[in-house]
């Protein structure tokens, strides 16, 4: 992967990034935790509701905002990959990048079966219905990925090799 990742620092996006760190990380980084902020605000709430906790709330009527959290993905899909094509090397050989990496591909994949496999049954629950254990274990299938992901992602100034862009 070294000649991928070689490749990739010296594209034009990787040098107009890493030129522009006085503005343009600290811009990424507060873009960031704007979209986390999004997405595991609307997700972790619809998450919550999965669990069969605040029964006063529609599932239904909870599912209206996820098109929040997907605002939130699409900024931090955005962003990460922009920190990722800035130092590719720095991120590939840190301790935290693959584990962050994959609790967004189990998140990703949790969110596609409830969409496609629960979908409909969520839509037939009555507003104050407690949730079926497969609704549950949806819902905490995503919160642990999504700390998951906080995690690991706080922890990349912390594993391993240290940013030049911090």
């Amino acid at each position: 992967m070294d000649p991928f990742y070689h490749w990739l620092e010296t594209t034009s996006l990787s040098l107009w990034v890493n030129r522009e760190t006085q503005w343009l990380w600290p811009t990424m980084e507060t873009l960031h935790f704007i979209g986390l902020s999004l997405l595991v605000g609307v997700a972790g709430f619809f998450d919550c509701r999965l669990l069969g906790m605040l029964r006063g709330v529609p599932v239904s009527a909870v599912k209206k905002f996820m098109p929040w959290a997907l605002v939130g993905f699409a900024i931090n899909m955005t962003t990460g990959i922009l920190f990722f094509i800035s130092q590719p090397k720095v991120y590939a050989a840190n301790a935290a990048w693959w584990p962050k990496v994959f609790f967004i591909v189990v998140a990703g994949l949790n969110a596609m079966f409830f969409e496609t496999a629960l979908g409909e049954k969520m839509l037939a629950l009555p507003p104050d219905a407690d949730t079926p254990l497969s609704f549950k274990i949806v819902g905490a299938v995503s919160l642990m990925s999504w700390f998951g992901v906080l995690y690991f992602g706080r922890m990349l100034a912390f594993f391993g090799t240290q940013f030049s862009g911090l």
